[in-house]
Parts: C-alpha cells; structure tokens; sequence
C-alpha cells in the first residue's frame, strides 16, 4: 500500500508541470516505486477500433475486439497474462471517471493486489484527459486519419461519452469522428435528474455543424437558466430561424429522468424515436408526440413514460435506422431492437453496447457511410446495484 501511495504521489505532483507528450515517461518512472516494469499506455482512436501506442515512437497497434488489452477496454476489467517465474502482465482500462480512454499495461512480479494497480490506471486515465486540453499530442494519437473542420466543431462541443452513478448510467458516441457534422448530443446530471438532449441539423458540412453547435449552446443555455423541456424546445426553435431562417431546421429530441420514481419526459421535433429497453424483453419503440423540427414553427408537447429499475432509454439520429446498405437495405428499427437486445442481456457496459452498435450500423453501409450516426443510451439502476452501492 505504501508503494501504490508514493507511486500516486509522484504522479500527482508531477502532473502540474507536465508536458503532455511527457505523461508515459513519468508514469513509467512511478510504476518502479511498486516493482512495475515494462510499461505500456494504450488510447483507444476515435473510431474505437483501435488501441495504439501513446508515445509518437510507439508503433504497437492492437485491435479492440482481440484479446489482452482490447478485452480489458471492452469489458472495462482487468485481465491478466501469467509470464512464467512468478511474472504477469496486467491489463487494466484507462478511465477518466466513467469514460474509456485506453489501457494500461504493466508487468510485476505478482506482490501487488491488482485493486492498487487499477487505482494507478484510473489516475492515468484523469490525467491523460486533463493533459490533453493543453496541447494536441493525445488528439493526434488517437486519429487515423486528419479530421474535417465541422468535425472539429463538432468534437469541441461534446460532453465526455460516458458517464455513471450509482443510479444512472449515459453513453454516447458519434461515427464517423472524421467528419461527423450535424449530429451532436448533451447532458448533464443536476440532483435528482438527469436531462439529455440528442440534435441532427440539416444537410452536412459547416453550415449543420455551425447548426448543430448553436443547438447544443441554446440547449445549454436554457436548461441552466431552469427552462423546462418545452421552453426550451420553443428557444431553440426561435435561435435556429432567427440565425439561419430560409428553411434551415435542426430535428431534436429533449428529455429528463426522475431518478428517484423513474418519470422519463420527452419532447420530439420531428426526431426519430427512442426505444425502450427492458431487461428480459423486447425492445420498444416510445410513441412520442412529434412536433415540426426546430426552426420550422415547433410546438411541443411532453410524452411521459414511467420507467422500471434496470430499463433503458436508447435516442437514436435517423443516420442509424435509415443506413442503407450498398444493396439499398435499411439498416432498420427491428435489427437496432435485436442487436441492442441481446448485448444488453449480455450485461455488456453502456458504451460498449454503443460501441459495437455503431460499428455494426457503418459495416451495414460498406466501405463509406453515407450519414452522420449517434446514438445515446440512459439506464436507469436496477435495484440490485443501488443495494450493492449502499452497503
């Protein structure tokens, strides 16, 4: 314990004078208070299909869905190899609080409890995002290839893709990241309720993503001055006539999750709608009222559902059921319901449930998508992980 403390310290203070290319050097250098050699930090790419080397030198690619590394992102657990002579190599996932970021991996000589090596991960985790802000070398790790001006925008303005509590789980995530323009999401978790917000603004290029941004900040700006849903539905729908006017539209879907009774209220602009998920069940599609898209003259009305423990709520934006493959087959509500269904039976993490969601609605329409598509998915917590949490 008192080598995980001084190993922690180490990082910690040297943190604040940090050069973010630096961060692998120093962590490699903390490890060895805790007998930890051969270290190796990995970051997940945009894409998410990906794990690669952190340093610029570093040419050691592993794909997410093999096993070592890839299954310790993907499962958010630690795994281990047993090396011969009492070695292993433990790969654990690099998180900034809830959200994936990449792996860690390091060798010891077994001493150490794996729980003081996954609190190292989740420090490593933090200060990778929080080193990233101050320069570009972890942005330009994780691309594969340059990104479009609006998918800068757009990747400016996202929240971090996942976030948990003990009673509410939000994951999101928006494909392709090279080019993704007018589809954005938001949220935020203020007391007792959860609020969520998914955006596609017409057509592509700069003109939806400059759409899409000014959508996300009137959402922000209303739900923080205390608007209720269709208020702040009606302001986006002033802001998107107001500034772009000749027809220009943003379709939108608002929501918020009581997390005490599990009221989950929704307001739809001409958005497709979310589906329900139920543990054990069917998905279902939520039959929301749907108004005109934001900047087309809105009037909403609020759709009340009232949720059961362990469901979830997944909003889509039309570039996911409308995929279509080279064939011209949609990719559909029905094969969405199924391949959510069975990952979600599997116990598969939020993001990861995401994650192989969106790879599967992109290999659909073959070599190059033709839309924006994002999905988010809010669970409500099941009785049994609120009494595990409270104990």
């Amino acid at each position: 314990m008192a080598a995980c403390g001084r190993c922690l310290t180490e990082l910690l203070l040297a943190s604040y004078g940090l050069h973010p290319e630096d961060l692998a050097r120093k962590v490699r250098d903390a490890c060895q208070h805790m007998a930890g050699d051969d270290v190796v930090i990995l970051l997940a790419d945009f894409d998410q299909h990906e794990l690669v080397g952190f340093d610029s030198d570093d040419e050691l690619t592993v794909l997410i869905d093999a096993p070592g590394p890839g299954r310790a992102f993907t499962t958010e657990s630690g795994g281990t190899e047993h090396l011969g002579g009492g070695r292993r190599r433990l790969w654990l996932p690099a998180k900034d609080s809830a959200e994936r970021i990449g792996v860690l991996g390091v060798v010891d000589d077994g001493s150490m409890p794996p729980v003081l090596w996954e609190s190292v991960a989740s420090l490593v985790g933090e200060l990778i995002v929080s080193k990233a802000k101050y320069g570009d070398h972890v942005v330009l790790r994780r691309r594969r290839r340059p990104f479009a001006l609006e998918a800068e925008m757009r990747w400016s303005m996202l929240p971090p893709l996942t976030y948990t509590s003990p009673d509410v789980a939000i994951a999101g995530l928006v494909q392709p990241p090279d080019r993704i323009a007018g589809d954005a999401f938001d949220y935020s978790v203020v007391g007792r309720v959860a609020s969520v917000a998914i955006f596609d603004a017409m057509g592509h290029g700069l003109e939806a993503a400059s759409m899409a941004n000014v959508a996300v900040g009137s959402y922000r700006a209303a739900r923080r001055a205390g608007a209720d849903l269709c208020a702040s539905l009606r302001s986006l729908d002033a802001v998107i006539a107001s500034q772009f006017g000749d027809f220009r539209f943003v379709t939108a879907q608002l929501a918020t999750l009581d997390l005490d009774s599990g009221r989950l209220e929704v307001v739809n602009a001409g958005h497709p709608p979310p589906l329900r998920l139920r543990p054990r069940r069917t998905p279902e599609v939520i039959d929301c009222q749907v108004t005109l898209a934001a900047g087309l003259g809105c009037d909403p009305t609020v759709t009340v559902v009232e949720l059961d423990r362990g469901d979830g709520v997944l909003f889509q934006s039309d570039g996911v059921v409308e995929a279509r493959s080279p064939g011209g087959e949609f990719f559909g509500d029905q094969r969405l319901a199924d391949l959510i269904g069975r990952l979600t039976e599997q116990a598969t993490p939020p993001a990861e449930i995401l994650r192989q969601a969106v790879h599967a609605v992109i290999r659909h329409q073959g070599p190059r998508p033709g839309d924006d598509a994002t999905l988010v998915l809010v669970r409500w917590a099941d009785e049994a992980k609120l009494a595990s949490t409270n104990c």
